[in-house]
């Protein structure tokens, strides 16, 4: 890295002021190496430094951005706490319970379109939950009125960046919200969550209006 970026990091409160020996030279203890190294991944991943700010120096980050037990509200999915609640179920029942075959829950996976919220990728311990039903049902809905998987498969490939990106955005959003709610960190959490995913879906139905004002308000 460049001096100018190490001396901006430093302006930044990213890395600690080191030890001036002179007005143009200090001694850095090989703890920075570390630092620098996780801020470049963390900007590698598209994280902005007002956010690497927030975790850098914490073990668990997502604890740091009050999201570590983000409920399923807070992740704009919607689901109900019932929903959330609910015994999880098996790929079989899974699959059942959103209407589509096992085939086709197992094609979904493996095109990461949907993601079993614990027992990992083998099929006899995956397990659904609310969140996983709320995405599952509404893939169904895709696939029932003629969306492909050839298409589908496009949300996880061609735009995964842009997925990535917004979770970035949205991370802005959810280290601000637990900066400036104190008392009550993890409501604030799930409102701002909730209220991103809410203005989201506005902004992209707002935008497609815009490009395709002729298929507005057809049947």
């Amino acid at each position: 890295m460049t001096t100018a970026a190490i001396n901006f990091y430093v302006r930044e409160g990213l890395l600690p002021r080191p030890e001036k020996t002179s007005a143009t030279r200090a001694l850095y203890e090989e703890s920075y190496v570390e630092l620098i190294e996780r801020i470049k991944d963390l900007k590698a991943r598209g994280l902005p430094l007002r956010v690497i700010g927030r975790v850098l120096n914490e073990a668990d980050p997502a604890s740091a951005l009050g999201v570590a037990d983000m409920s399923d509200a807070a992740r704009g999915t919607g689901a109900t706490r019932a929903s959330r609640d609910s015994t999880p179920l098996d790929l079989d029942a899974f699959a059942e319970e959103i209407g589509l075959t096992v085939d086709q829950v197992q094609h979904a996976l493996d095109l990461g379109l949907l993601d079993p919220s614990s027992g990992g990728r083998d099929e006899r311990s995956m397990r659904f939950i609310g969140r996983d039903m709320i995405a599952g049902k509404a893939l169904a809905r895709l696939l029932t009125n003629g969306i492909e998987f050839d298409l589908l498969a496009r949300h996880t490939a061609e735009f995964e960046p842009l997925t990535r990106a917004e979770s970035h955005f949205m991370a802005e959003h959810l280290a601000l919200a637990r900066n400036s709610s104190a008392e009550q960190p993890n409501q604030a959490i799930r409102e701002v969550a909730s209220g991103f995913a809410r203005l989201r879906d506005y902004l992209r139905i707002r935008k497609f209006e815009q490009e395709y004002p002729d298929w507005v308000g057809k049947d």
